[in-house]
């Protein structure tokens, strides 16, 4: 294969490269606006602890998330605008997300819907978590 023929492919494969990068980077730059409404919680299970939030939000999509620190549950829906998507930031749109917590230590936890770092949340409730059943013991078969 001659020099210019090889040079037109590698120069093509880069080409090709650095398009598939710089799209795959507008596409996931996203910014945080701010937290989603959050109108309705409910609970799915307790053990292991999974909720259902209903809410609405007005960017792009919905973003949750959801940490437990101690007896403490803070579950975030964030309301994310994809850069360079074109869309305004205009009109109410709903959403109904689930978040599984996992199985958690029993005792009763305080629930904080988008807390704000100040003690502030849009909702916040008790939650009890049972402890789970302990499979009763075998006994060996009698002959």
């Amino acid at each position: 294969m001659k020099f210019s023929k090889k040079f037109l492919v590698m120069l093509g494969l880069v080409a090709l490269l650095t398009a598939s990068l710089v799209t795959s980077a507008f596409a996931s730059d996203t910014r945080l606006m701010g937290f989603a409404r959050v109108d309705k919680v409910k609970m799915l299970d307790d053990q292991p602890a999974s909720f259902s939030l209903l809410g609405s939000y007005t960017c792009d999509r919905v973003q949750v998330s959801s940490s437990v620190e101690g007896k403490t549950i803070s579950i975030y829906a964030r309301d994310v605008k994809v850069k360079h998507s074109g869309t305004k930031c205009d009109s109410s749109k709903s959403f109904k997300r689930s978040v599984n917590l996992g199985t958690l230590v029993p005792g009763k936890y305080t629930v904080l819907i988008n807390p704000d770092g100040s003690g502030k949340a849009q909702k916040k409730f008790s939650f009890i978590a049972p402890m789970l059943p302990t499979p009763a013991p075998t006994s060996p078969a009698q002959p």
